[in-house]
């Protein structure tokens, strides 16, 4: 250590090692230090130590330009992308250095985590308008929870598998269908507005089940309006040949409504009559009573005869209540005609007996009246007159008429007065136990709470008694004693009473003369209150207070109306836009087209949008509230059942991913590598296609599943490393073998440097396999010397020379038959040939020093064979989706004559068929998975059309 080092920081020292020490000890505090170091210090490693912990950005972007290391230079870069990342995450602004910072990162690795994780949505939109990357911008358009920032990646996007998938899982409903108006462009453009013409002919059938729908309700009245909307709605639409048959369904709705209209115009007209005939009544009813309580009965008998007459013809008609109303006026009537006198004695006597059905009309008006405390001296009054009568005798049918009702009303009367009886005893009970309450209550608790038990029991009181006090005088004299004992209490408290009252009179006196506003109307409303809950005072007082009360309650009234209007003016905006969000609500609950997900996340702004609108008119809450509550008292339940099936699916995943977990575990020991390798790569896709399992039980499959397939890929990754191991060995010895044939000297060819030779030769045949990447190598450079050693041992050896030359004749014309072949190269029986060829060149060997040449030109002739067949196949393949298209046409043309298929249609529908028949079999083949199931739609409408044709044939009566 030099001397120097201990007058230094620690930082400073000389040696390399001490200062990455001290930097190392050092806090994040110490960022002029670091920037000093890591711009300064000669060694790089100490550079490097600095720059780890540096944070300054200037300074970072400095040292990853001019740093003389490129492993500092590197390092500086990431941390300073590190940095400003870190700083975009902090900024809430897009401020021009946040902007400066996005356009540097937009093309790095680091674009897709500000995308997903920038706070400022200003600086996500910035960074999505500069981004050209598609995945970004899809992750962007899908995942981003502010709508501006995902519409603009939507807008961006031009591939249209990310479109379609946008479309499927954006949080946005307007993004969704940006992407998914952008796929269905494309998808149109693509097959020359095919698909468009499809989605017309859906959208027509849509309307025709719609129509054949509501001409089907019970209620056509009710939905008329639905119908006249559908029919403009088609109109603008354009409905081609649907459009008769959709007229026709409107004829028949439109002559449905007319004869519903019809039938309730008549049942109106009905129920009108009724009601007329039913106020008439009432008011003959009230005039009747007028007549009698005015005792002008005398005079107008003959009318109250003809009322009487007009309600015993209509008295069915009316209700019990109007009934018993009638009979009760009937009786008084009749009262009244006893009291006249008759003119003469012999015309008495004729009038009473004349009478005599008359007062069996009366016992019977009895009889159907609810029995009462008058009924029985009713009663009394008919025996009388009866009795005046001549006597009847025998089985006489008046006489036993007379019997019948007056045993019937006697059974009734005795039966009211039991149960009058018995209704008296328990209410005495009760009113005695009123009495002992009352005597009960202490004389020194507060005056108010006793004030109020003693007006609850005297309304308890007079609810027990009614309008029947003569009957309970005698309790009514003891709870008039037991309540005495607190007379001197009520003076006390109605002169406290009166103080209480003047002192709110004087607040209202203060109150009248400030401006009105919600605190003054709160005031009053509180002041109110408490007038109501103060006790009574003496009644001249409270006539001089009360009226006093009245003019200054109406004087703060009337200097708050200017705000009362406003404020109802407020409240009927409220009830608007309250009504507002009770159809956005409903129209949001009827939507089909909306993802359940996006539809709960707006119900709940609905509802909080609701719980921030103030209040409405008193009169239009119940009905609101109404409204609202059942269209959200739907919609949740019907999100409680999506719920419960969403379970249910979790239930269901979870059992189908328990057993892939239980299928992966038995692979876990297997060691056939490639195909479990295979098997479990399948599992793992079917995994992805399973859906979400419950939370609870999620963690717990997945870190099951996860751990049986990483059991196996780590046994599969030991053995191959083991492997690799084995194949390095396996090059070493084959490299080491070539040098041993490299090194023999072939100028002298002998029988005994050809055993060497052919022992090498199989101890090469021996040795395993190695590295994929040597394979070429190691295998050109042994081949390059046994080329040369054959070369050499056909000069000395007459046969070998002659079996060189013919495995070198047979490989040109190997090389000749494939030059042939590659015109024809889609054929698979030729593909197969070329591949045979290749196994018997390997299989022939080397043909000398011309093996090298001739092993290039095949391998060139095949691969451009090969080549070949791929460009044939892929035109075949387009040629086959070409015809599938063409067929796909054919068929749709075959389902359409379905749509309009009647008597009239069906002969030229069959012609139609013959000819699409002849067109399909002009067409070529299509993909063979696409095969068998266009030909069945297609098979299917043609044979449809002829049963048609043929029944229709069948129901044609013979000529004769």
């Amino acid at each position: 250590m030099s001397l120097l080092d201990a007058f230094k920081p620690k930082w400073q020292n000389s040696n390399p090692d001490k200062r990455i020490e001290a930097v190392e000890e050092m806090g994040p505090s110490n960022q002029d230090t670091f920037e000093r170091i890591a711009l300064y210090d000669e060694e790089p490693k100490v550079r490097t130590s600095a720059v780890k912990k540096l944070t300054v950005i200037s300074a970072l972007a400095q040292i990853s330009k001019n740093d003389k290391d490129a492993h500092v230079r590197r390092l500086a870069e990431s941390r300073y992308f590190d940095e400003i990342v870190r700083k975009l995450k902090d900024s809430r602004a897009a401020s021009p250095e946040a902007l400066r910072f996005i356009n540097e990162l937009k093309d790095t690795r680091y674009a897709e985590d500000l995308i997903k994780n920038l706070p400022s949505s200003e600086l996500r939109l910035e960074l999505v308008k500069l981004v050209s990357k598609a995945n970004l911008l899809a992750i962007a358009a899908t995942k981003d929870a502010v709508e501006k920032v995902a519409m603009e990646a939507v807008n961006k996007l031009s591939s249209e598998s990310l479109l379609q998938e946008v479309a499927k899982s954006s949080k946005h409903t307007s993004v969704r269908k940006v992407a998914a108006d952008k796929v269905k462009a494309m998808q149109d453009a693509a097959d020359g507005g095919k698909r468009a013409q499809m989605l017309l002919m859906s959208k027509r059938e849509a309307l025709i089940q719609q129509a054949h729908h509501l001409a089907a309700q019970k209620d056509p009245i009710s939905v008329k309006g639905q119908f006249e909307e559908l029919m403009e709605e088609a109109k603008a639409l354009g409905m081609g040949p649907a459009q008769a048959t959709l007229d026709g369904i409107y004829a028949s709705f439109v002559k449905f409504c007319d004869e519903a209209d019809a039938a309730r115009i008549a049942a109106e007209k009905a129920e009108a009559e009724k009601q007329a005939l039913v106020n008439h009544l009432m008011e003959t009813c009230a005039e009747l009573e007028a007549l009698v309580n005015e005792n002008k009965l005398q005079e107008n008998m003959e009318r109250a005869d003809q009322i009487i007459a007009e309600w015993n013809d209509n008295k069915s008609k009316m209700t019990p209540d109007a009934i018993r109303k009638f009979n009760q006026l009937f009786f008084k009537v009749q009262d009244q005609k006893k009291k006249e006198v008759p003119a003469e004695e012999g015309e008495a006597t004729e009038e009473k007996e004349s009478n005599r059905r008359e007062l069996l009309d009366q016992l019977q008006a009895l009889a159907d009246t609810e029995c009462s405390e008058t009924t029985s001296k009713h009663l009394h009054g008919i025996v009388r007159e009866w009795e005046k009568l001549p006597l009847l005798e025998g089985s006489d049918p008046e006489l036993q008429e007379y019997n019948s009702l007056r045993s019937k009303l006697g059974e009734k009367i005795a039966a009211f007065n039991a149960s009058a009886q018995e209704r008296f005893e328990k209410n005495s009970e009760k009113l005695k136990a009123i009495i002992e309450r009352v005597k009960g209550f202490n004389e020194n608790e507060d005056f108010k709470e006793l004030s109020l038990k003693l007006r609850a029991a005297f309304q308890e009181w007079k609810d027990i008694v009614g309008d029947q006090k003569f009957k309970y005088h005698e309790l009514w004299l003891e709870y008039k004693s037991a309540t005495e004992r607190f007379q001197e209490m009520r003076q006390w408290q109605s002169w406290h009473n009166e103080n209480d009252r003047a002192s709110i009179l004087d607040e209202l006196e203060l109150l009248s003369k400030e401006e009105g506003s919600q605190e003054v109307l709160d005031k009053l409303k509180n002041l109110a209150t408490k007038w109501k809950n103060i006790g009574p005072i003496s009644p001249t007082k409270f006539a001089e207070f009360k009226d006093r009360f009245q003019g200054l309650f109406e004087k703060i009234k009337e200097n708050c109306a200017p705000f009362i209007e406003e404020r109802m003016a407020q409240r009927v905006k409220n009830l608007a836009d309250k009504e507002a969000l009770c159809q956005k609500a409903e129209e949001l609950l009827n939507n089909a087209e909306i993802f359940w997900k996006d539809k709960f996340k707006a119900m709940q702004e609905i509802q909080e949008s609701w719980k921030n609108i103030g209040m409405v008119p008193k009169e239009s809450l119940a009905g609101l509230m109404e409204r609202f509550k059942k269209v959200t008292g739907e919609f949740y339940a019907k999100h409680k059942e999506i719920l419960k099936q969403e379970d249910k699916t979790r239930e269901e995943n979870y059992e189908r991913k328990l057993k892939l977990c239980e299928e992966a575990e038995t692979l876990t020991e297997s060691t056939d590598w490639n195909a479990t390798s295979g098997k479990l790569k399948q599992l793992q896709e079917s995994w992805k296609t399973i859906g979400p399992v419950p939370k609870s039980k999620s963690e717990e499959i997945w870190a099951r599943f996860r751990s049986a397939c990483d059991g196996f890929f780590e046994k599969k990754r030991g053995h191959f490393e083991e492997m690799d191991a084995a194949k390095q060995e396996n090059l070493k010895k084959k490299e080491d073998l070539c040098a041993k044939l490299e090194a023999l000297d072939l100028s002298n060819i002998s029988q005994e440097l050809v055993d060497t030779v052919k022992s090498l030769e199989a101890e090469w045949k021996e040795i395993g396999m190695v590295p994929k990447e040597a394979i070429e190598t190691i295998n050109s450079r042994f081949a390059s010397f046994v080329n040369q050693f054959m070369d050499k041992y056909a000069q000395v050896n007459e046969d070998i020379k002659k079996q060189l030359a013919d495995i070198k004749a047979k490989k040109q014309a190997m090389i000749e038959k494939v030059k042939q072949f590659a015109e024809s190269a889609g054929s698979n029986q030729l593909a197969d040939a070329v591949r045979d060829l290749q196994k018997e060149w390997r299989e022939l060997g080397s043909c000398g020093l011309d093996e090298v040449n001739l092993q290039k030109d095949f391998r060139e002739i095949c691969d451009d064979f090969f080549s070949r067949r791929r460009d044939q196949l892929d035109i075949q393949e387009q040629a086959r989706q070409n015809n599938l298209q063409k067929k796909i046409l054919l068929c749709e043309q075959a389902e359409d004559l379905l749509t309009d298929l009647n008597e009239q249609t069906v002969g030229g529908a069959m012609n139609k068929v013959k000819h699409l028949r002849r067109l399909w079999k002009e067409v070529g083949a299509v993909p063979r998975s696409e095969s068998d199931k266009v030909w069945k739609r297609f098979n299917s409408a043609c044979d449809q059309v002829f049963a048609f044709g043929r029944k229709d044939e069948a129901e044609k009566p013979s000529e004769s």
